[in-house]
């Protein structure tokens, strides 16, 4: 509760008023307290056991056994780069030799204007070579541009402010201090908003990080370094919300889920929870609405978690033809739901494609998958036209296409194996019919949920890298903070200079106006 002390109400009733709330408030905060403070211990002891677990690992490590691994891995990397520098001297030393590499020049390369430019001036010899002259005339430059890598540095920032006193009657007064991301950190917007792009961007856990900067000479403990990016995502969570809302106000979403790794405190293994992902990207139909995309973490995969995160969107989803969305959808069972099902074709010929791979003889999939490559060809002609224009050339190209798809698959059904993988990917496509047509009669629909796909692609990445998430609220933090990231990517804006931003304003910023500091809204 705030309270303006420099105009209080004269009268008594509401200054007891005032104070009445502030006893209540107080009585919550103290109950809070006692919370956090229970947690913490909690939280402390499990981080004793965690350490305890991971002296032994390391020990395991550096057995016998992983000596030889790790060997055998180096020297088949050697072995790759050794040949990697070998070809490349080729390339280096035998153009007059080989018409082959003269074939396709790369193209000239670019680089961007907003770069900083320096110039060095190479000017010519104080003479003339040929004369000995000692007066020139300029006639033009020849420019020619590197490249070139200058490492990050780290600086410290002091901000000085001095006290002053009125000489007239000693007022004292003093510029206000600046607000801080987190309240009494020693770390700057630019720090953080660096952390947290390098473990949920570049993926780059935290312990790497920490040794990177003790290269550096700077030594921040792990410790700290996490519970920065903790306070970050709690400091962040209006603006992840907000942009969650931003995305259910759609009426056409895509939505997937993939499995991560999640240590489970005590045990020293791991579990199995998901992220979840939901897309608005109107763009193939010629929105102007800016793309966005948001994440959410469970320990599960139980049927609730999409009905949870979708309680407040009305329209299509599109989706795999996973069973635990069924409960959302408008069907005969449910004929009062507000989502509709749109499937994927792209699901949908990987079955067809798998067939291919494994058997030799694949008449009947080869053949579908050609119809299939149909269609697709349609819909690169109509990217980015307007929803009537892609429903009417829908109407009169990929209408007739799927008909006969359709009748093929019941055709073949007949004389397959009911359990043959040719029968099983037909019984896939016939039990989604509905939503695999639905494409054809609205043009804002995709034929396929690849854009959810795509969203998935940094988890996907990053789980190569930090393998497994240290605990149910890391994978909470971790959906947030990628929410924001690859938002940003989508619209095409740098994230460390966005989360930078965001970091260095959102603390005083008026919660009611959060949705300004989404990234299509922000003023880099």
């Amino acid at each position: 509760m705030k309270i303006d002390f420099k105009n209080l109400p004269s009268k008594v009733k509401n200054l007891h008023q005032i104070i009445a709330s502030l006893a209540i408030e107080n009585d919550s905060l103290q109950t809070q307290n006692t919370t956090l403070v229970s947690e913490k211990e909690s939280l402390l002891s499990e981080n004793d056991l965690l350490r305890y677990q991971l002296k032994l690992l390391k020990a395991k490590k550096f057995g016998r056994l992983s000596e030889k691994l790790n060997s055998q891995i180096e020297q088949l990397e050697l072995w790759i780069e050794e040949n990697e520098l070998t070809c490349a001297e080729a390339v280096a030393t035998d153009f007059s030799t080989s018409k082959e590499l003269n074939k396709e020049k790369p193209k000239r390369l670019k680089f961007p204007e907003h770069l900083a430019r320096e110039d060095i001036i190479l000017n010519p010899e104080a003479t003339c070579p040929e004369c000995g002259g000692t007066n020139w005339r300029k006639i033009a430059d020849d420019i020619s541009e590197t490249l070139e890598y200058v490492p990050s540095s780290f600086k410290v920032i002091r901000h000085i402010r001095p006290r002053c006193a009125c000489i007239a009657c000693e007022k004292i007064v003093q510029a206000y201090a600046p607000s801080k991301a987190i309240d009494k950190g020693k770390a700057g917007p630019g720090l953080l908003a660096h952390i947290l792009i390098q473990k949920y961007c570049n993926h780059l856990p935290i312990y790497r990080q920490h040794q990177i900067y003790l290269r550096e000479g700077i030594e921040i403990a792990q410790s700290t370094m996490t519970g920065w990016a903790g306070q970050c995502s709690r400091l962040l969570q209006p603006l992840i919300e907000s942009l969650q809302q931003e995305i259910f106000s759609s009426n056409h979403i895509h939505g997937d889920d993939t499995p991560v790794k999640v240590l489970a405190p005590g045990l020293g293994k791991t579990k199995t929870g998901r992220i979840w992902t939901y897309v608005r990207d109107g763009r193939p139909y010629g929105e102007t609405e800016p793309p966005a995309v948001c994440y959410f973490y469970s320990p599960d995969r139980k049927g609730e978690r999409p009905k949870e995160h979708l309680k407040d969107f009305r329209g299509v989803l599109h989706a795999d033809a996973y069973s635990g969305y069924d409960q959302l959808y408008q069907n005969q069972d449910n004929p009062e739901a507000e989502i509709t099902e749109a499937g994927c074709w792209s699901h949908t010929r990987r079955k067809f494609y798998e067939i291919t791979v494994v058997y030799d003889k694949a008449s009947i999939a080869i053949s579908i998958l050609g119809q299939i490559s149909e269609m697709y060809k349609i819909e690169s002609e109509i990217r980015g036209l307007d929803p009537g224009e892609r429903m009417k050339y829908r109407q009169q190209k990929s209408k007739e296409l799927v008909e006969k798809l359709f009748n093929d698959f019941r055709k073949y059904k007949k004389d397959l194996p009911a359990k043959s993988p040719t029968a099983k990917a037909i019984n896939y496509a016939l039990n989604n019919e509905a939503a695999l047509r639905r494409f054809l009669d609205d043009g804002k629909i995709e034929i396929d949920n690849n854009a959810a796909e795509r969203a998935m692609r940094p988890i996907a990445v990053g789980r190569k890298n930090w393998m497994f998430a240290g605990s149910d609220n890391g994978g909470h933090t971790a959906a947030g903070i990628y929410s924001l990231i690859e938002t940003a990517k989508m619209n095409n804006i740098n994230p460390h200079l966005y989360l930078q931003k965001v970091l260095a304003t959102i603390q005083d910023y008026n919660h009611k106006k959060i949705a300004d500091l989404l990234p299509w809204n922000i003023i880099l």
